[in-house]
């Protein structure tokens, strides 16, 4: 594993975790169904510290009851080292919800498969994005050769039932509050028109 000294895509600022964050805000929206067909999950683990929920949007991939994520830094983000403490999860996967118990994927065979769904979808992009991650050139062919140089967690799904409180779509009202706002927008710049 890199060091993070030599971690080719630098740990995120305040504006860059801002916007990963996106998608949390996405979600507490109502929109998880849009970002589950985006392959993208809301993962809640148990913060290491605080014994709290921590929510973290991540790519996916699913191979039939595992499923498979990736830390583009490694070792260093926070819902990794949370989930080294505490194993248990819980995966929003659009308006499904799951307990799982993570493992970090030690077998390069295995490494190799669950990169292999990330970039079957996508290669050129995917070759890309993976060869940064470790400062070398991807392809189908040296993915099993390089596979050890990521940090791949699998996550066996346990039950339907939720263990940790999972992030709730708490912002739908805006919608609905927008759609007024905007109805009383569109009737101010008509009346202003016909004034004239």
């Amino acid at each position: 594993m890199m060091k993070d000294a030599q971690q080719p895509i630098p740990y995120p600022t305040p504006l860059g975790r801002f916007v990963l964050r996106m998608p949390l805000t996405l979600f507490r929206l109502g929109l998880g169904d849009i970002l589950n067909l985006l392959r993208l999950m809301i993962l809640t683990t148990r913060g290491r510290k605080s014994g709290e929920a921590r929510y973290a949007a991540v790519e996916y991939r699913r191979h039939g009851s595992k499923i498979y994520i990736i830390s583009a830094w490694g070792e260093r983000t926070d819902w990794y080292r949370n989930l080294l403490v505490d194993p248990l999860v819980t995966l929003q996967l659009g308006r499904e919800k799951v307990s799982a118990l993570a493992d970090k994927v030690t077998d390069p065979a295995e490494a190799a498969r669950a990169l292999h769904l990330f970039r079957q979808s996508a290669p050129a992009r995917y070759d890309a994005v993976l060869g940064r991650l470790i400062e070398d050139e991807i392809s189908g062919i040296k993915l099993r050769d390089v596979s050890d140089q990521f940090t791949v967690v699998r996550l066996d799904i346990i039950g339907d039932e939720p263990l940790l409180k999972g992030l709730r779509a708490d912002l739908i009202w805006l919608w609905p509050a927008a759609l007024v706002g905007l109805a009383i927008l569109i009737a101010g710049i008509g009346r202003a028109g016909s004034e004239k």
